[in-house]
């Protein structure tokens, strides 16, 4: 039986890990119980024409189509699936994914397409299909809920002939599943997403195989990589003792609360650039916080972050999110400030999304939430944002992007931020001195931004 596992990537850069995974168990698992199955991958981005991904999946003449849904492909996968239908009429048709898999009900009520959801581990999943007595009749609501497949039996998700189809892409790669904290906002503090991680042996191994392919980008999708500070100091003192000069970069998301001092001490003597470290601030109220059920300790965190800068060997990304409960302008401002004044190499404004089976959505009315209607799901107002106040946000988030992390004008907008008061009122004063002036606050031409920004200074 031919399957086709498709996936629909925010970008050409892009790859998909989960597919790999479920691949690699389809064909464990069908030669195990002497099944003729030919699973194929086939990865697609959002960018490419609709007709030209119909026609390259039926090309392949799928008996099973297993796709992955994301919050980032479910528009083009919703307008695919009829399309696909019709081209292959007898395949079946399966979705998984978190934005199907926690959101069922509208896929299954607007899509006849779907044969199946399944809700689960891409290796539960294999395990389901690859069963014998599986029937699509067994499951007459068209849904199915797995269990989790412990991540320890899980093998290395690449094969050497992915290699050379991802050259000049990110490689995705985890260490661990699940997370150890509870953000309301996140699918990863379900009961269902208890953190499992591998031994530090068994990933520098793994992560030596990547590095031999010669990436440019290792992306670790961890969610709080040194929740255990000790077997991330390992794989961090392997990969700085056996990698530095490889030409490779490593991206990791952690906590700051969790660094310890020999940490700073290892991270001091890594290359320059080779480790890139994103830490979700968020917020640094500590009543939202609570709100979230993030905890966290800011006044500690704050400091673990500026001791991180000025090591100058990481390359240091902090996010914030907008619309989180009780946060209006005020408190964004602060924010926004404190985190602009610790000079991180990145700050990144982005906006709550209220995603299908977190506790944030389903508590939404109790701080006014309303959300898009469909992914991705984005803030529209609560009780302490407006729309009005979100479009203004957005009017900061663009500025920030060309003119902070761009690296080029942190001197002028510094020099702005103490005319004004602080970076949030100086971001804000400038957006409307742009817009005043038909500019579009997305552009990042420096050419263009300049004598704008110098007119902008010297009023």
């Amino acid at each position: 039986m031919r399957i086709v596992l498709m996936a629909i990537n925010a970008r050409y850069t892009h790859s998909s890990l989960a597919l790999r995974y479920l691949r690699n168990a389809l064909e464990i698992r069908s030669l195990q119980r002497g099944l003729d199955y030919e699973p194929m991958l086939r990865e697609y981005h959002i960018s490419q024409p609709r007709l030209d991904i119909v026609r390259d999946v039926a090309a392949r003449r799928p008996a099973l189509l297993l796709i992955s849904s994301y919050i980032w492909n479910a528009e083009l996968l919703s307008l695919l699936l009829p399309d696909l239908r019709a081209l292959v009429p007898a395949c079946r048709i399966v979705l998984g994914g978190p934005e199907a898999a926690y959101n069922p009900d509208p896929w299954l009520v607007g899509h006849p397409e779907i044969d199946l959801i399944v809700r689960g581990s891409a290796e539960a999943a294999a395990e389901l299909f690859c069963d014998p007595s599986f029937s699509f009749d067994a499951y007459p609501g068209r849904y199915v809920e797995l269990s989790p497949t412990p991540f320890a039996s899980v093998p290395f998700p690449y094969r050497d002939d992915d290699f050379a189809e991802l050259a000049g892409r990110y490689l995705y790669y985890e260490t661990s599943r699940g997370c150890p904290f509870r953000c309301a906002y996140c699918l990863s503090s379900r009961e269902d997403q208890a953190l499992e991680e591998k031994d530090a042996v068994t990933a520098c191994a793994e992560l030596d195989a990547l590095v031999a392919a010669k990436p440019g980008l290792v992306k670790l999708v961890d969610r709080s990589f040194n929740a255990g500070p000790e077997r991330a100091r390992l794989i961090w003192r392997h990969l700085i003792r056996e990698h530095a000069d490889s030409g490779c970069r490593f991206h990791f998301e952690l906590h700051p609360l969790f660094l310890e001092d020999e940490d700073y001490r290892l991270l001091a003597n890594a290359p320059e650039g080779f480790f890139q470290f994103e830490l979700g601030v968020q917020t640094v109220h500590t009543a939202t916080r609570a709100a979230i059920g993030r905890g966290g300790d800011w006044p500690r965190e704050k400091a673990a972050i500026a001791r991180l800068i000025a090591l100058k060997t990481v390359h240091l990304h902090l996010d914030l999110i907008a619309g989180l409960p009780g946060e209006g302008l005020p408190e964004l401002a602060q924010s926004f400030n404190e985190l602009m004044e610790l000079g991180a190499d990145q700050l990144q404004l982005g906006f709550l999304k209220g995603l299908p089976g977190t506790a944030l959505r389903e508590g939404a009315a109790s701080f006014g939430a309303l959300f898009q209607a469909h992914a991705p799901y984005e803030v529209l107002r609560t009780d302490s944002l407006s729309s009005e106040d979100l479009s203004a946000l957005k009017r900061v988030e663009a500025l920030a992007d060309s003119l902070y992390n761009s690296g080029r004008f942190r001197a002028d907008m510094k020099r702005a931020a103490v005319l004004y008061g602080g970076y949030f009122t100086a971001y804000e004063a400038f957006a409307g001195h742009a817009e005043g002036r038909g500019f579009d606050l997305r552009t990042k031409d420096r050419m263009k931004l300049a004598p704008l920004l110098e007119e902008f200074l010297s009023r």
